[in-house]
């Protein structure tokens, strides 16, 4: 699966973009592997409370988990999932 990062999420991952080769057969479990890997600063921008953060956008195939199923929202090994910070401008 490939998973991608945006603006500071990217710099909370430490990466532009990673492959993820470990089973995550939700998004759930897939945010959860991310944050034991790149730690409680992540873990509290992306999913503070257990669930998804309202200050971030995730696109699974570039569909929003908010239209799908959010944090249960079923993943493929062949999936994509981009990570956005909410930006607001004018």
């Amino acid at each position: 699966m490939r998973i991608k990062y945006f603006a500071d999420i990217r710099t909370l991952s430490g990466c532009l973009e990673q492959e993820w080769t470990r089973p995550a057969p939700t998004l759930r479990e897939l945010v959860l592997g991310l944050a034991e890997q790149h730690g409680a600063a992540f873990s509290a921008r992306v999913m503070p409370d257990g669930k998804l953060s309202a200050t971030i956008i995730v696109l699974v195939n570039g569909q929003s988990a908010v239209h799908l199923d959010r944090l249960d929202t079923p993943l493929e090994p062949e999936d994509t999932v981009a990570f956005f910070p909410m930006i607001a401008g004018g």
